[in-house]
């Protein structure tokens, strides 16, 4: 049974992740503050990404998700928060950010993104909070 707050969906994709330099303490690079991701599956949640970093929980990093994929011109920055990362022997860090400041504009066209990929055909049954 699927339990999950939203609906998320796979999807491959690159995006470009940089630390606040508030968190550059907590985090550190090897050179400046920006490193590339493959985003694994999306939700107007968060995101589910694959790194070779370690990103500790509770860092919070700023998402640029190309836009033209989900329909829009601009570039969707979105700041988020990482809320665990499990090493994955071969493949780097599986990590799991939630979304902390999308717009409705951008929820608007995830949700779309979602609606046309997703694969489930019955619909999902709503949890009681």
């Amino acid at each position: 049974m699927e339990t999950r707050l939203a609906s998320r969906v796979n999807i491959d994709l690159k995006v470009v992740c940089k630390t606040e330099e508030l968190h550059q303490q907590k985090f550190c690079l090897a050179s400046g503050n920006k490193f590339e991701v493959k985003v694994l599956d999306i939700s107007i949640l968060g995101i589910g990404l694959q790194t070779k970093y370690f990103l500790p929980k509770g860092l919070i990093i700023d998402t640029e998700i190309e836009g033209a994929f989900f329909g829009l011109q601009e570039v969707m920055k979105i700041k988020g928060e990482v809320r665990y990362c499990n090493y994955i022997r071969g493949l780097g860090y599986r990590c799991g950010i939630k979304f902390l400041n999308i717009s409705n504009k951008y929820k608007d066209a995830i949700i779309q993104f979602i609606a046309a990929h997703e694969r489930r055909k019955e619909p999902r049954v709503k949890l009681s909070s």
